[in-house]
């Protein structure tokens, strides 16, 4: 078996919620939703989506964290599959079409240390939302962090790759991954453009997959 490497998505994958969702629905008016299904139907880039959506949101970073701190949960599987990666050996990265401040927040809170990251930026003036996208891939129209960049530097190093993901952002990796564990959005892509995948709803069905692949000669 190759070396292995995971990367996962970070809101509604590690997290049980999408904290953008929530934070939208909670500090944007409804309109952010009509800008979401431009996304959703590829009629809009998930960098230009973003700005759009949280150019309506008024909000403060205190308000922010404060939000996510009391609202986002974790997968319940999620810590237990960290240790089975460590235990095995096995590479695991999060990339995020979301913020850093998301994912920072939520680690923080539930005391996950060690694990990569990479995702845009957010800052505050006063109520108003800045997003950054300082890892912006020039070769892909569609995402505002594209996670396809990731699986092709670990393919090209040997490695055996394998992606998990829930949404729009997660369908550039999903289409050239070796193996990858979809729900909602994403699965319903990969059915639609014949994409294998095996559907999962928390990190222990990914666990349990991962060590029948372990097993293999």
């Amino acid at each position: 078996m190759k070396k292995i490497v995971i990367i996962s998505d970070f809101d509604g994958t590690i997290t049980k919620k999408d904290s953008l969702v929530q934070i939208l629905d909670r500090f944007a008016g409804p309109a952010w939703r009509d800008i979401a299904r431009l996304i959703r139907n590829g009629r809009l880039g998930t960098r230009i989506g973003l700005k759009r959506e949280f150019a309506l949101c008024r909000v403060t970073k205190k308000q922010f964290v404060e939000f996510i701190l009391e609202n986002t949960a974790l997968d319940p599987a999620f810590k237990d599959f960290l240790e089975f990666c460590k235990r095995n050996r096995i590479a695991f990265l999060v990339v995020s079409g979301g913020f850093t401040l998301n994912i920072e927040t939520v680690f923080n809170k539930f005391g996950i240390t060690g694990v990569p990251y990479y995702a845009n930026r957010v800052t505050f003036n006063g109520d108003r939302v800045r997003l950054r996208f300082p890892y912006k891939d020039k070769r892909c129209k569609a995402c505002s962090l594209c996670k396809a960049p990731y699986i092709r530097k670990f393919k090209k190093r040997g490695y055996f790759t394998v992606y998990i993901g829930d949404s729009v952002t997660d369908r550039c990796p999903g289409k050239i991954a070796d193996l990858v564990f979809a729900k909602l959005g994403l699965a319903e892509y990969c059915a639609a453009k014949g994409i294998n995948y095996i559907p999962y709803n928390t990190f222990g069905r990914v666990k349990k997959i991962i060590s029948g692949y372990l097993k293999e000669p």
